[in-house]
């Protein structure tokens, strides 16, 4: 995290010029993003092996249509701090979304997609800066090793020296509802701001899966206990109601075609989807009233911890409102 500290210094964190200094850091934002890109001699000699990125062998350098709007963030978790790059401007956050994550391949993503986190990043700034160590014998060393030998060792056993994770986010309404839909929401400028915090707050607790359990799971349980963290981070309450719509699931229960809720029941058939519906739905209304009971008005470790004790059949259960509620007894003051 220091590196990206490092970054936010010496760029000032926003601005055309940041986007610049952060090119000379990350090649991957250099390489322009077309069909079959990460398949080239020219992608492999920067991207594999290190090499510095020079326009000629792409024919140009990737731009921002609005790099000055583009914003470095390294808000503070108890997950663990990250490095957050935020954009309003929805082509740019795509860009991001393919330099960093997507072998700069002009992938399409779903229009309902405003975050992603990703991990396992190669940071050859970084792998520069262990070199320089190594060579001066600052990082451990094995007698007869070259360079290339240590790269691989220290990726086997110390990935983190080298690799980063960053949260790439796109400033918009949360699950593109209108702030005419959120209860006591008076503006759209306030939703908005709202959003922000909301969308961090989930993909950050997404975040503190894998922290704490190992893996960041794609399902309805742990969407449900993100939107939960994020709405009270947000808005100081959890709004069964506001869950469905964000998950654009409708008033009779249903999750029409391109709904966001789609995206976590990819694999199942609709029986089987409106099952999951129900019981997600069910379990939103059950941790409403278990939070309104314990009067919990914001997201922390604690909250975390209580919910994802729980499946989303204990929380969808006749008994769900005392099961959450006794995790939740925990965090009362």
């Amino acid at each position: 995290m220091a590196h990206w500290r490092q970054y936010l210094q010496e760029g000032g964190g926003t601005g055309s010029g940041f986007f610049q200094a952060l090119q000379s850091k990350l090649p991957q934002l250099c390489i322009p993003q077309r069909e079959g890109v990460s398949a080239s001699p020219a992608y492999a000699k920067v991207m594999k092996k290190g090499l510095p990125f020079e326009e000629k062998d792409f024919g140009g350098c990737l731009e921002l249509e609005c790099p000055e709007v583009l914003e470095l963030k390294i808000p503070s978790h108890f997950a663990g701090a990250l490095p957050v790059l935020q954009t309003p401007h929805r082509e740019d956050f795509l860009r991001l979304v393919r330099a960093i994550g997507g072998r700069c391949e002009p992938r399409i993503y779903p229009e309902g997609m405003h975050a992603m986190c990703i991990g396992g990043i190669n940071n050859w700034d970084r792998v520069r800066l262990l070199k320089e160590q190594w060579q001066r014998g600052q990082v451990d060393q094995t007698p007869g090793e070259h360079w290339g030998s240590a790269l691989q060792r220290f990726v086997q056993q110390k990935p983190e020296l080298i690799r980063d994770r960053v949260l790439v986010l796109h400033t918009a309404p949360y699950g593109s509802v209108a702030h005419t839909l959120v209860p006591g929401m008076h503006d759209a400028s306030t939703w908005l701001a709202a959003s922000n915090t909301l969308r961090l707050e989930h993909e950050f607790t997404h975040y503190a899966t894998t922290r704490f359990y190992g893996s960041m799971r794609s399902n309805m349980l742990d969407e449900l206990v993100a939107d939960c963290m994020g709405f009270l981070a947000a808005l100081g309450t959890f709004p069964a109601q506001l869950f469905r719509r964000c998950m654009g699931i409708t008033s009779e229960g249903w999750a029409p075609s391109g709904a966001r809720a789609r995206l976590y029941m990819a694999d199942f058939d609709d029986p089987v989807i409106d099952k999951i519906l129900g019981i997600t739905l069910k379990a939103a209304a059950n941790l409403e009233q278990a939070l309104e009971q314990h009067a919990i008005r914001s997201a922390g470790p604690e909250l975390f911890f209580a919910l994802t004790a729980l499946t989303l059949p204990d929380m969808a259960s006749p008994e769900g409102v005392h099961l959450i509620g006794a995790g939740l007894a925990r965090t009362d003051p």
